[in-house]
């Protein structure tokens, strides 16, 4: 998925500033805090990570599903990275963007990112998925991948190599422990889930297509569990990633689409300035998003058809 979403070159940006600064308290985790204890589900060795299946993995009733021929972006796509970023103009801030996802046919940045006029850096991708997806079936997806990494290598076979979680009942307040690449460089990303409406997103709505819509705030670097809650509920904040994959009918109403958007706040793009490079961040993200969407597209309805009545499996 995922969702996920800062480069390695920021830890050691962050570690620079922070003897010389001081940072938010909700920032320690950066530079050098103990793990929190996340229990015998989650394993934090990185080394036993790998790409791909292996030996037993095959031996999964879901495994049927399992293909790493992953289709590349299209030159369209492509060809809006190069224009990126675009004017700020074109961009939409988190505050605003409930309402705006919420509007009837496509916004100025659909595919590509900018940089808002507060510093943000905001990143758009719109994948087009067949005719037989559903917004349920995406529902599904996010409750039943998250325990198994043998589920979530479906999802792109040739850039994820970890996920776990603890156990919780709902999708809200879950916090996803996943490793995968984004570019050519490999993190620990925490994914915390919360109910959208928190942050004035709608995630149904009939009359413009919509059928449903998953937000979570992520971290890298680490795993680590977090009050996703609490934090939609005190409002974004310059140090935060925020995404959101929005699930909808396409306005001609011939197939499905998956809008997704990833917001990094002002204070991460300072800080990854000093030693690294958001914008190569920024592309490496879209095509990773775009990539995995796509994938997910071709082997979601018939993993649902089967799986579907059984999200604890």
């Amino acid at each position: 998925m995922i969702l996920a979403v800062l480069t390695a070159a920021l830890v050691a940006a962050i570690a620079l500033i922070a003897t010389t600064t001081s940072i938010p308290s909700e920032l320690a985790l950066f530079v050098g805090n103990p793990l929190q204890p996340l229990g015998a589900r989650v394993n934090q060795k990185s080394s036993e990570y790998y790409i791909g299946y292996r030996g037993s993995d095959f031996d999964k009733p879901w495994a049927k599903s399992f293909n790493d021929n992953v289709s590349p972006v299209d030159q369209d796509f492509i060809r809006s990275l190069e224009r990126s970023p675009v004017p700020a103009s074109q961009g939409v801030s988190i505050r605003d963007a409930g309402e705006a996802l919420n509007q009837p046919g496509y916004l100025p940045l659909e595919d590509g990112y900018t940089f808002l006029d507060d510093g943000t850096l905001l990143l758009a991708i719109r994948s087009e998925m067949p005719p037989n997806f559903s917004g349920e079936m995406y529902d599904f997806w996010f409750s039943w991948h998250m325990n198994d990494t043998t589920k979530y290598k479906l999802w792109h076979p040739k850039q994820h190599q970890y996920a776990a979680t603890t156990y919780r009942t709902k999708l809200w307040g879950t916090t996803s422990f996943v490793s995968e690449y984004i570019g050519a460089t490999a993190d620990k990303i925490s994914i915390s889930f919360f109910d959208p409406s928190l942050l004035n997103f709608t995630t149904t709505n009939p009359s413009t297509g919509v059928e449903t819509l998953v937000a979570a705030f992520a971290k890298t670097f680490r795993h680590t569990k977090r009050d996703a809650t609490a934090m939609a509920k005190r409002g974004f904040k310059p140090w935060d990633t925020v995404l959101i994959h929005q699930v909808r009918r396409t306005p001609d109403g011939g197939g499905y689409e998956v809008r997704s958007r990833f917001w990094l706040g002002s204070w991460l793009v300072r800080r990854l300035r000093v030693v690294g490079d958001p914008e190569g961040l920024a592309r490496d993200l879209c095509v990773h998003c775009r990539e995995e969407m796509t994938h997910l597209g071709r082997f979601l309805p018939g993993l649902f058809g089967e799986f579907g009545g059984d999200v604890s499996t």
